[in-house]
């Protein structure tokens, strides 16, 4: 019986070199054209909800899908055109949400994770079999595929709505979307479980070239050098601090506490002026729906809201309407804007006085030591040990190396939180992109680089008396105690270090 139960490589209807039944292509194609119709299909949803709870619609059920697909294609980062204006040249929207962008971006990147992995299966196909196999990125392919299929009909579905979608805005930008979120489903998706030639994965690959108890060899970066040869140079200790490091997730980190104290100051900014925020909802819009969609656009751009917020306590600030600035800095004046809860949050004068320039400078600052505490913190990873510890200067190229992903994510962020909401007043909203982006990176290594060596100097202390009880000695000493007494019961691995 135990024969039939166990499941063995000759009763698998797979075995170790045969490859599973992948999806056709035509699967994958259907695959990205779900995920770009799921993401259409929840704009939809509540694009109709709203059209139905509007006591007196002006417009039938049609302008409302043709509003859905507008927002859909904007959602990416493609523009619109307004063609019934008052002067009756065509008016550009181009000022892109950050919130609609998350659906889709997850959709898109689920799909092509799946795909990608799909892919990664067919590697394992025997040679000589009658389907020619294309590639691991080939399912990723067809993915995109039927997600710009999908958009190209949404495109030509708003050509004859009074806001459309910029055609030539949508051929770069839609394209452009797909293949960033691609390229980062591959590299977050897959490079982990990437097979390599010999069918393991490259974790294990790592593991096995560095023997069974997972010994270094002699004289690799960041490990002790043995007695009478030379500890290895600042730049192989960067590049093992950088690779320990991880830069692109402490980026990310820094980069969300500088965003999320820019989503602070926008909430006290709302706050604060809270008169003024609550006497624009009825200034738009009479009925209850009407300010029920105001809100929800409201909650739309607070991410951008928030970036614009963090680029004001960067320094450079940010600009409404035609040559108008608000920072800490700027003369001020008034854009004329017409009323939104948002907008009423703006300094009148500007620079909105000491308060605010005090309370906007400590986001950036608090980026900076946190950025500067991740890389202290990788600079000596075992407290007290000074053999695996990294030099200052090591320390300081993993800050520049930190500071410059912050930099170019933040760039990144302000080119697409910015954009025209028409011409003339209207014509330029948001922060500049290259000057958000360097100071960014100027704020993070003038305040990273001292917090890091800090930190570093700290860990590098000499260790006190009950230090040897965190050791790693003495841990592994005190689980094969505990071990030993529980008489089997306990799980046979290594404890962890943290």
């Amino acid at each position: 019986m135990s024969q039939v139960t166990h499941r063995s490589p000759t009763l698998s209807p797979h075995s170790r070199t045969s490859a599973r039944t992948q999806p056709s292509q035509a699967a994958w194609l259907f695959e990205g054209v779900i995920a770009a119709g799921l993401g259409l299909g929840s704009l939809t949803v509540l694009v109709l909800f709203l059209w139905i709870i509007t006591p007196y619609p002006d417009t039938g059920a049609d302008t409302a899908l043709h509003v859905a697909a507008d927002l859909w294609v904007l959602g990416h980062g493609s523009s619109l055109v307004r063609t019934e204006t008052l002067s009756g040249a065509p008016a550009p929207v181009a000022l892109t949400p950050l919130l609609l962008m998350v659906l889709p971006v997850w959709l898109l990147h689920r799909a092509c994770v799946r795909a990608l992995s799909a892919g990664e299966q067919r590697l394992g196909v025997p040679g000589g079999t009658d389907r020619p196999e294309p590639g691991f990125l080939a399912p990723v392919g067809w993915v995109a595929a039927g997600y710009l299929l999908t958009g190209a009909l949404a495109v030509l579905f708003t050509s004859a709505a009074p806001v459309r979608a910029d055609v030539l805005s949508a051929v770069v930008r839609l394209p452009l979307f797909v293949l960033c979120v691609a390229a980062a489903a591959t590299l977050t998706g897959g490079a982990r479980s990437a097979p390599n030639g010999d069918g393991t994965a490259p974790e294990r690959a790592a593991e096995g070239a560095g023997g069974a108890g997972g010994a270094t060899p002699a004289g690799a970066p960041g490990e002790a050098a043995p007695a009478g040869r030379p500890r290895p140079s600042y730049l192989l200790e960067t590049v093992e601090l950088v690779r320990r490091l991880r830069p692109l997730r402490a980026a990310l980190v820094t980069l969300a506490v500088l965003c999320g104290g820019g989503l602070l100051l926008t909430a006290g900014a709302l706050l604060w002026n809270l008169d003024g925020v609550r006497e624009s909802f009825p200034a738009l819009a009479k009925a209850w729906p009407g300010r029920f969609a105001v809100l929800l656009l409201v909650v739309a751009l607070l991410p951008n809201a928030a970036v614009w917020a963090a680029s004001y306590g960067l320094g450079p600030g940010f600009v409404l309407g035609a040559g108008t600035p608000v920072g800490p800095f700027s003369p001020g004046g008034d854009p004329g804007l017409p009323p939104f809860p948002l907008l009423a949050a703006v300094p009148a004068d500007g620079a909105g006085g000491i308060l605010a320039c005090v309370l906007s400078g400590a986001v950036p600052l608090a980026a900076g030591v946190t950025a500067g505490w991740l890389v202290g913190r990788a600079a000596v990873p075992d407290g007290g040990r000074r053999p695996e510890a990294a030099g200052w200067r090591s320390t300081v190229c993993a800050v520049a190396v930190v500071a410059c992903c912050c930099g170019a994510g933040l760039a990144v962020l302000a080119a697409s939180s910015g954009g025209a909401l028409g011409t003339r007043a209207l014509a330029v909203f948001g922060p500049s992109w290259w000057l958000a982006g360097s100071s960014a990176a100027v704020w993070a290594t003038v305040v990273g680089t001292p917090t890091a060596l800090l930190v570093r100097a700290w860990r590098l202390r000499d260790p006190g008396p009950d230090d040897d009880w965190h050791a790693t000695s003495a841990r592994q000493a005190r689980w094969a105690a505990l071990k030993s007494a529980s008489g089997g019961l306990m799980p046979d691995f290594e404890p962890r270090r943290y």
